[in-house]
This record gives C-alpha cells, sequence and structure tokens, in this order.
C-alpha cells in the first residue's frame, strides 16, 4: 500500500472518473464501520500470509499537453514474499525529461519503500477517520462505499473514499487527494486507484491521476497492470 500512496505522490496528478452505477443501501440498512475495518483487517492480513509471488507486466503514461510533452515505459515487476520487489524496464519512448524526473523517481521510491516504516499511511483507525456511506454494486459485485479522512496531514496520507468488497472485505478502489500537497508547486490532486480479484487475491490493476501544477499546467499518469502469474500458497 505505501508503494502506491508514494507512486501518486510523486506524479502529482487526478482524475474524477464516473460513479459506480448500481442499487445503493443507506447505511441505516449496514454493518457497523467496525465491522467492515476488522473484515478488511482480517482479510490483508490472510493475502499477506498466503500470496507467495506473483509476475506483471506495467505500463506507465504520462503527458504534459502544455509543453507537448509525454512518455510511456513498460516495466516487469516480480513480487516475491514477503516484501521483495524487483523491477526492470523492458521499454522507453518519448520524453526524457518525463523518464528522468517522474518514471525514475517512481521506481526508486519503490526500492527505498522495502526499507521505510509504512504503518503512517495504512489504511487503519489509528491513521484514518472512517464514515460508512452507502452499498453498491461494483462491476457486479456487492461493495461499501466508506469515507476516509486522514488524522494528520500527511503527503503518503489520502483524504477521499474507498470501496471495500463486501465477500471478501478487500479494498477494490480508491480516489481521493492527499491529505497534504505534495509540494507548493501543486495546485490540486486527485488519484483513483483500482484494484482486480485474481486467483482469490485483490491486486493492483491500475491508477489514473491528474494534476494541476503551477506554470506546469495540467499533468495526467496512468499506470495499467497486467498479470503474467500469480502464485498463492498450497
Amino acid at each position: 500500500m505505501r508503494i502506491l500512496a508514494m507512486t501518486s505522490v510523486l506524479v502529482m496528478l487526478v482524475h474524477v472518473p464516473a460513479g459506480m452505477a448500481g442499487e445503493r443501501r443507506t447505511a441505516k440498512d449496514l454493518p457497523t464501520i467496525e465491522t467492515i475495518l476488522e473484515r478488511l483487517k482480517t482479510y490483508e492480513k490472510w493475502q499477506q500470509q498466503h500470496l507467495r509471488e506473483y509476475q506483471v507486466q506495467r505500463t506507465f503514461h504520462a503527458a504534459n499537453p502544455r509543453f507537448n510533452l509525454e512518455s510511456t515505459i513498460e516495466v516487469r515487476t516480480v513480487f516475491r514474499k514477503p516484501n521483495s520487489f524487483d523491477s526492470e524496464v523492458l521499454r522507453s519512448e518519448g520524453s526524457k525529461l518525463i523518464r528522468e524526473r517522474l518514471f525514475d523517481k517512481i521506481l526508486e521510491a519503490e526500492e527505498d519503500s522495502r526499507n521505510r516504516e509504512a504503518s503512517q499511511s495504512a489504511i487503519t483507525t489509528e491513521n484514518y477517520n472512517f464514515e460508512l456511506l452507502a452499498r453498491e454494486d461494483c462491476d457486479g459485485r456487492p461493495c461499501y462505499r466508506v469515507k476516509m479522512t486522514s488524522k494528520r496531514k500527511e503527503k503518503y496520507n489520502i483524504d477521499g473514499e474507498l470501496w471495500l468488497d463486501v465477500e471478501d472485505g478487500a479494498i477494490r478502489r480508491m480516489h481521493g487527494a492527499p491529505a497534504k500537497r505534495p509540494s507548493l508547486w501543486t495546485l490540486h490532486t486527485e488519484i483513483d486507484r483500482r484494484y482486480k480479484r485474481i486467483n482469490g487475491f485483490w491486486l493492483f490493476e491500475s491508477m489514473e491521476t491528474n494534476s494541476d501544477i503551477f506554470v506546469g499546467g495540467h499533468s495526467t499518469l496512468k499506470v495499467a497492470h497486467s498479470y503474467v502469474s500469480v502464485v498463492g500458497e498450497d
């Protein structure tokens, strides 16, 4: 989770996708937020114990229309339990400036994050206040929509909303803005991250961000994941 938060902050962007369609139930008809968060905690502990490794092809695409700049890289990443991430750049094209100032920084941050404490940005009651908003349909599966507000002004924390899978308790989507502006140059940033269920595990599928940056104008970043293999414990 910390790697994703760091990536979102480094790109400094935003997108406000269309809301998930489907029948909604009010919070009065739902379990308590404490019950829902306990299920999230239980699922994350289960996945941490049982997800052994995966290999994923990631495509990063960033663009800045004001300066007519864009760039794309493809990266192969291998995760191995408990916390090993090895990434290799397979292809790079477009703006060298974006590559050096954005993509290289993202990959460096992922490497550094393995040695950093993640507890300050974890989705827990120690770091956030939560409010259950509704039950909705998320691509054919029921989910809970939850408001999340960071208890501290931290750039790796998010103020926004979570969508949690009713059946598994896992995070399906996160949308919001950094609790603290990443820099004085960033006027506005929003982040939308989505997850996909593969072999019983909910894994990061995509991120789309857009930012309004002083002088630089509007910038966008999209990250798409295509999983080659996902291996769990027997």
